[in-house]
C-alpha cells in the first residue's frame, strides 16, 4: 500500500504542476503585455541519459517592463532556436515580469507530464482497490481501452491545435531587420500602438513598450527599425 500511495502522490503532484503551467501561460498569453525582447545570452545545461549526457540550450531573454529591464530564461531545447542577437515579440506577466509566453502553444512542454501522471495516477488506484489488468473482464477492458483511446485523441487534438494558432507567430522570425529613415510618428492608438509613416506615404503600426509610446508624440521624426512585424527600436531625430 506504501508503494500505491508514493505512485499516486507523484501521479497527481505532476498533473497538478503540469495544470498549473498550462494555466499561467493561458493567464499570459490572455492578459500579457506584449514586448520586444532580445535574446542576449545562451545558457546550457545538460541532463544525464543512459549513455552520454544530453544538452539543454535555454536562451536569456531582456525585454523592457514598467520596471525597468528584466533579464529571464526560456524554456530549453536541444538545440539552439534563437541565436543571440535575435528580435521577437513576447508577453509577461504584469505581476511577475519575468514568467514569460514566447509564441508557443501554452501547453508546450506539459503534454507528456500529465499523460505520465494520469498513467501513474490510474496504476494506483486501480492496485489500492485490488484491481489487476488480467482479472478485468472482457467489458472492462473495453472501458479502459475505450477510456485511453478518447483521452490521447483529446491530448493530440490539443496539440494540433496549439501548434497550428503558433505557426505564423514564428514565421516572422525569420525576417532580416530593417531601418527606415525620416520616418515620422503620425498617431498614437489605443494599447500602446503607433502609426508610423515612411516617406512614400504608406504607414504602418506596431505595438511598441510602454516607455517608448510615453516618450513618442505625433509629430516626431526619425528612425525606425523592424523585423517584418515586429517592432524593434525608434530613433527620434527631430521633434
Amino acid at each position: 500500500m506504501l508503494f500505491e500511495i508514493i505512485f499516486l502522490s507523484f501521479g497527481i503532484l505532476l498533473i497538478v504542476s503540469a495544470a498549473a503551467n498550462i494555466l499561467r501561460n493561458m493567464r499570459i498569453k490572455k492578459k500579457g503585455i506584449l514586448v520586444s525582447a532580445t535574446v542576449v545570452d545562451i545558457h546550457r545545461t545538460s541532463r544525464a541519459g543512459k549513455n552520454k549526457s544530453r544538452m539543454q540550450y535555454h536562451p536569456v531573454f531582456e525585454y523592457r517592463t514598467d520596471c525597468g529591464p528584466v533579464k529571464t530564461r526560456g524554456s530549453g531545447a536541444v538545440a539552439v532556436k534563437h541565436p543571440v542577437g535575435t528580435v521577437l515579440q513576447i508577453r509577461y506577466d504584469p505581476q511577475r515580469p519575468e514568467q514569460i509566453l514566447v509564441g508557443e502553444p501554452v501547453a508546450a512542454g506539459h503534454i507528456t507530464p500529465i499523460c505520465i501522471g494520469i498513467a501513474f495516477t490510474i496504476g494506483s488506484v486501480l492496485s489500492m482497490i485490488g484491481v489487476k489488468p488480467l482479472k478485468l473482464g472482457g467489458s472492462a477492458l473495453y472501458l479502459v481501452f475505450a477510456g485511453m483511446l478518447l483521452l490521447f485523441a483529446m491530448i493530440i487534438f490539443a496539440i494540433v491545435k496549439s501548434l497550428r494558432g503558433a505557426k505564423n507567430k514564428f514565421a516572422q522570425h525569420v525576417l532580416s531587420e530593417q531601418t527606415a529613415k525620416n520616418v515620422l510618428v503620425a498617431a498614437k492608438n489605443e494599447n500602446s500602438t503607433i502609426t508610423f509613416q515612411f516617406v512614400n506615404g504608406n504607414s504602418i503600426n506596431y505595438v511598441v513598450p510602454e516607455w517608448v509610446y510615453n516618450d513618442l508624440r505625433a509629430g516626431d521624426w526619425g528612425n525606425l527599425t523592424f523585423q517584418g512585424s515586429l517592432f524593434i527600436r525608434f530613433e527620434q531625430t527631430y521633434r
